[in-house]
């Protein structure tokens, strides 16, 4: 009977367990979203949009820099300075969140 207890409390630990680290991916989840709906609003147009299709499409800058109508250099530079702002727009809410 007690084996039984013993097994079923495991069974719950790890149950537990699972549920602390699907929340903890999820939190993590939720904080890049977050930055980035943040960060977001100081990027450009031009900025954003070769942000997201470089980083979420993976099209190579020399696409990209054809369908905006612009050179391959200005889409890394614009690719540069939005990873710049939400880097530190991340950095800024992480100690915003350590803070409180």
């Amino acid at each position: 009977m007690s084996n039984n207890i013993e097994n079923q409390a495991i069974g719950y630990q790890h149950l537990i367990d699972e549920i602390e680290v699907e929340q903890e991916r999820i939190i993590k989840q939720l904080r890049y979203t977050l930055t980035g709906v943040i960060g977001g609003r100081q990027l450009s147009e031009q900025e954003y949009e070769v942000f997201i299709q470089r980083a979420l499409s993976m099209k190579p800058f020399n696409d990209i820099a054809f369908n905006m109508g612009i050179t391959e250099s200005t889409a890394k530079t614009y690719f540069q300075r939005a990873t710049k702002k939400l880097a530190a727009e991340a950095t800024r809410l992480k100690i915003k969140l350590e803070g409180d």
